[in-house]
């Protein structure tokens, strides 16, 4: 068979590729022959080693890519017809790939056609590839995601139907903060028949070690992770050893990998795991899919809570701000049934400190004061409510307990080389909680007097 004459008949970047059998599995992937627009782009390509040369190794012009052998296999051996839109990290280019199984073959070979083009721009016509029927599956089910009040459960609910749709023992959508090194599970799904140990159970400092591994692994092999044969795991305990001993701790025998993206930038990570490995294109496919909403809903959804944060935290310390004291106090009528304590207080000295020090010195005093009243009153609502104020609420404290929390927290204060004028006041009148802070307010005051009085 003419392969040159074939790769030359088709207009887009073609080659023919040549799998050996071995078993049931297969050895050396060659590249026999490529029209001129496929084999001129290996002449760019900072991979290729020399110019092209018909039927060379696969590697030789690319890097070694698990999921392109995969594909090749199971196109040239099983003849089946698989299409892929993938955007690998280490060409950043849209691939829209077709694998095209060839009748031909002799006692050691199989062989199939690879068209290719490349883009720059996203077309999201070509993510819907020929197995429509899991694009419409996966489409229903992210889109819940942007109508509903509960995202959490939504997200629940995706994990499940997508460990239904991959037929897959395990799903789980995994958020990684890699400023702090935390991850946070957002939700995973198991089959009954699988082991009941929530994955949470395993998210930890060291696990987050084997998370920093897959960044690297996913680039090398294009837009995700398969493993689903010995070669997988082989190439998995070569390259990521500690990953590898956790998938044989926990029996993982077949797993796909895809990040979460928001632009180039990862946030987290969605796999399926223990599947029927015949039904890894199918599975590829809808990960594929999920992911790429999926990232967008989660960053959406991020942002919003960033923003929501903003609203109500103070930055300096970390501490509710007076937006925050304001809903409270506006709902607390309503929700709250038993007595509350308030205590006002306010950092003596600080402008002392910005004047002679600077206003960075005086930060830092803020945050020592932040710190110093976490410390004490840990569990309660603390408020930073203006530059050196502050204001705790204590639920069901009498008075005998406040002036125990403040004994404490001027002993606390002393230690961090900070200094606090605080006052108190008690309310069972929940209407009235707001002339009890004024209350508070005009002790707090009484209380710095005396402290400035002393200094004269």
């Amino acid at each position: 068979m003419d392969f040159k004459a074939l790769c030359d008949s088709i207009t887009q970047n073609a080659c023919v590729l040549s799998v050996e059998r071995v078993g049931d599995g297969f050895g050396e992937i060659r590249i026999v022959a490529g029209n001129t627009g496929y084999t001129t782009s290996f002449q760019t390509d900072i991979y290729a080693k020399h110019d092209f040369v018909p039927n060379s190794l696969y590697t030789d012009y690319l890097p070694k890519n698990l999921n392109f052998e995969d594909y090749c296999f199971r196109c040239a051996t099983k003849k089946e017809l698989l299409h892929s839109y993938a955007y690998p990290e280490n060409f950043k280019m849209w691939f829209h790939m077709l694998f095209i199984p060839l009748e031909y073959q002799t006692e050691k070979l199989c062989y199939c056609l690879y068209i290719m083009e490349m883009n720059q721009n996203f077309d999201p016509e070509l993510l819907a590839s020929p197995r429509g029927d899991i694009y419409s599956r996966v489409l229903n089910t992210t889109l819940q995601l942007a109508n509903t009040g509960d995202f959490s459960l939504s997200l629940q609910n995706v994990a499940r139907e997508i460990r239904k749709i991959c037929d897959a023992l395990f799903c789980c959508i995994l958020l990684v903060d890699e400023y702090h090194k935390k991850l946070d599970v957002l939700a995973e799904d198991r089959d009954p028949r699988s082991a009941p140990v929530p994955i949470a159970h395993y998210v930890s400092e060291h696990f987050y070690s084997v998370v920093s591994s897959w960044k690297e692994l996913i680039t090398k092999n294009g837009n995700c992770m398969i493993i689903h044969d010995q070669k997988g795991m082989d190439y998995i305990k070569k390259n990521a050893p500690e990953w590898h001993a956790s998938l044989i701790a926990n029996n993982i025998k077949s797993l796909v990998l895809f990040p979460l993206k928001s632009g180039d930038s990862i946030l987290g990570y969605m796999w399926v795991s223990n599947f029927e490995t015949d039904d890894t294109p199918k599975i590829k496919e809808a990960l594929e899919i999920t992911t790429f909403v999926l990232g967008s809903q989660i960053a959406n959804r991020l942002l919003l809570d960033q923003l929501t944060q903003l609203s109500s935290v103070d930055l300096l310390t970390g501490l509710y701000n007076r937006n925050k004291l304001n809903a409270y106090m506006s709902g607390v009528a309503e929700s709250e049934k038993r007595p509350i304590g308030l205590v006002f207080l306010d950092i003596n000295g600080l402008k002392k400190v910005n004047d002679q020090q600077g206003h960075l010195a005086g930060d830092e005093l803020i945050k020592r004061a932040a710190d110093t009243l976490n410390a004490t009153f840990d569990g309660n609502d603390i408020f930073r409510v203006g530059g050196d104020e502050f204001v705790v609420i204590l639920k069901e404290a009498g008075e005998e307990k406040i002036i125990a929390s403040l004994d404490k927290l001027h002993e606390k204060a002393d230690e961090n080389k900070v200094s606090f004028a605080a006052g108190y006041a008690i309310t069972d009148d929940h209407k009235d909680i707001e002339k009890a802070l004024n209350e508070a307010d005009f002790y707090m005051y009484k209380d710095k007097r005396k402290f400035y009085s002393r200094k004269k």
